[in-house]
Formats: C-alpha cells, structure tokens, sequence
C-alpha cells in the first residue's frame, strides 16, 4: 500500500501566489500501486571524463529519448558542471533534477526519457561526479551545490517556470539554493519535488545498524574515507565490486528488481570518483536547512520517501512535510534509498502531478537575475 499522508494540491491552481487558507487534511490516504520500468538510457556525449554506462530500469513505460544536447556550465569558482538538456525547446516548464552523493545524472534516465516529450528537462553531474569537475579543496559543501544550481539555472533555464526535483544530497542543493536565494521560489520556481532527501541531523543516523553499534562505527568513519580517497578507481577490483553490490542491495533497495536495476545502481555509484564520499562526509553530517524552508512554504512541494529507506529515513521527510503546509508527503512501501530506480513508474506520476499543478497560465515568463 502506498501511504499519501496528506493532499495540500487537491482543487488549487498554484501560480507562485501565497495560498489562501488552505490547509492539508492531515489524514493518510492509501491505494495501490503498481510498478514498471521506462526504458533504456542513450549513453550521452563524452567529454573526456568517466561515464556512467547506459542503464535498463526495466520494461518500457512512457516516450521515447527525445534529442537532447549537452554543455558546460562554469561555476562561480571556475569548476565545469556537465549538463545535459531534453524535451521541446519551447516548452512551457523545465524540469531540472539534481542528483544526490556518489551518483550521476544517469540515475535520472527514467525521469528524463518520461517526461522529455511533455516538458524540458534539464540534469546534471554535481560538482566532483561523473564528467563535472572536482573544485579545490573545501568547496564539497552544501551552499556551493546551492551557488553551482543557481549558476545553472542563469545559464540553461533563464526564462519560464521551473520544477526542482532532487535525491538526497541534491534535495540539500534545493534547500541551499532557498536558503541563499529566496526570492526565486514562488516568482521563477514554480515547485519542488525532495525525494529521500533531508534537512538535518544526518549525523544521527545508523544506516539500519542497532544504535550502539553505530555509535561505535560513526568515529572511525573519517578515517576510513581517507583510505577510501587514496585509491579512487572503485570498478574492476573483486573486492571493491564485492562491496558495492552489497551496498546496493542493502541500501538502494527495499525489494526484489531485476538484475538490470541492480547493474544500473552499481554503474551509477561506480560513476564517481570514491573520494566524493571524504569531500562530501563532514558537510553533509553538520548540514541544517530547515531554515531554508521557510522560502518553500507557498509553491507546491512533493516530499517522497522508501518505507525501507535506512539512509535518509522516513523521519526526515516528514520532519520537511510537517515543515511545510503546501507539501503533499507520499511513503512508499518496501522502497529503499533509490526509489526513482527501484519504482520509476510511481515517482513518475508522483512528478506528473506536480507538473500538471504548476503549469498554469502566467500574465508573462519571468526572467531570472543574470546573477547568483
């Protein structure tokens, strides 16, 4: 059963104005969901860097790959982002989907062949993945994800409504971006869509270990990503790949998916360099943004977790949802940590709806500030 806490959305029609009075209903709402797959991905255009190879998430479920190009973009401290761009240019809306930590914009590809045909959509590598660059020492933090998204932003999408949807780490991208720059949510940024991501306190968490357990693991973990770091080919060696795939099943997912959806998290995971994990570790355990929240309040907001998800758990999400009256909160059964991987079908109607909420007629496109 999927559980779909409350229904802030239902009879609105959002045009980045406040809401008047309308409150969620605060009770669950349950039903069935049935899961399929979306296709293969295109491998993309090589830019010197590794990639990620094309995945299968499983049986074939909305339009084919639209083309799409890809570009640099230059951050504010001179670190290239690879971005890739589909879907009609004269789209009314533009979806950008900011991946989360030791991933890809590979682990798009469900999304991005789904809604390339209805919409444009935008994704990218986050800085220190895949074919972006690394940066210098101590840029791995949340607000230069948030500089880095805002950049982007000026550069792909300067004009018309925006969706942000992002995966964990990306999600914290999202609240960094509120955070600095408020303004744009509501006036540019139509909604937001926050799957398996959170706002704080990761530092507690004990990644489905019993809790002594973890208490004793947690100080060791810097200086074992240190050794981590020093070698950061990950693919090809027996014990490496070992580790991977136990990561993965224990982690990524909740259920049994097919051997390609398992391949397709270990190639995505695989696509980063090992030491992203010691650039990113210290950032993301001290981060807090719930303050950065309090920009979101008045756009529509898709909070969406994996019942089974030990990485960012179900709490997190409902500690943003409860956060935020216009959030529509949405826990999926038996889900892990990837959930646009382990049930595509659902996150894509999830998405769908959000995207059908803010497309609405607007007096005129707004355009964004030519600087972040």
């Amino acid at each position: 059963m999927l559980t779909d806490r409350h229904e802030p959305w239902t009879g609105q029609v959002w045009n980045g104005q406040a809401r008047s009075g309308e409150a969620g209903t605060g009770q669950a709402r349950t039903g069935q969901a049935r899961e399929a797959g979306t296709g293969q991905a295109g491998t993309g255009e090589a830019t010197g860097r590794r990639s990620a190879a094309p995945m299968r998430a499983g049986r074939a479920a909305g339009p084919a790959r639209a083309v799409g190009s890809s570009r640099i973009v230059v951050a504010d401290d001179g670190v290239e982002l690879y971005v890739t761009v589909d879907g009609p240019a004269d789209a009314e809306t533009t979806l950008v989907f900011c991946h989360g930590l030791s991933s890809c914009l590979e682990c798009w590809e469900n999304q991005r062949t789904f809604f390339a045909g209805r919409a444009r959509v935008v994704t990218y590598d986050q800085r220190g993945h895949n074919r972006s660059g690394r940066g210098c020492a101590g840029s791995a933090t949340v607000a230069q994800l948030g500089r880095d998204l805002c950049r982007i932003l000026v550069e792909v999408v300067p004009a018309g409504p925006v969706i942000l949807v992002g995966h964990s780490m990306g999600g914290m991208a999202i609240m960094a971006l509120a955070q600095a720059h408020p303004e744009l949510f509501g006036r540019r940024i139509a909604g937001v869509a926050l799957l398996a991501t959170s706002a704080g306190g990761l530092g507690g968490v004990t990644l489905g270990l019993p809790a002594c357990g973890a208490r004793l693991l947690r100080p060791l973990v810097p200086a074992l990503l240190r050794l981590l770091g020093d070698d950061p080919a990950r693919s090809g060696r027996p014990a490496v790949d070992e580790l991977v795939q136990l990561l993965v099943r224990r982690y990524s997912y909740a259920s049994q998916v097919p051997s390609s959806v398992r391949e397709a998290a270990v190639r995505v995971i695989c696509s980063a360099p090992a030491q992203v994990f010691r650039d990113y570790y210290p950032a993301l355990m001290t981060y807090d943004g719930f303050a950065a929240l309090a920009a979101l309040r008045e756009i529509p907001i898709l909070v969406m977790v994996g019942r089974d998800d030990l990485v960012t758990p179900v709490g997190h999400s409902e500690a943003i949802a409860g956060a935020l009256s216009s959030a529509r909160l949405v826990v999926l059964p038996k889900t892990g940590h990837n959930l646009m991987l382990e049930r595509p079908l659902v996150v894509n109607t999830a998405l769908g709806r959000l995207l059908r909420v803010v497309t609405r007629p607007e007096p005129a496109l707004r355009e964004l500030p030519t600087a972040c």
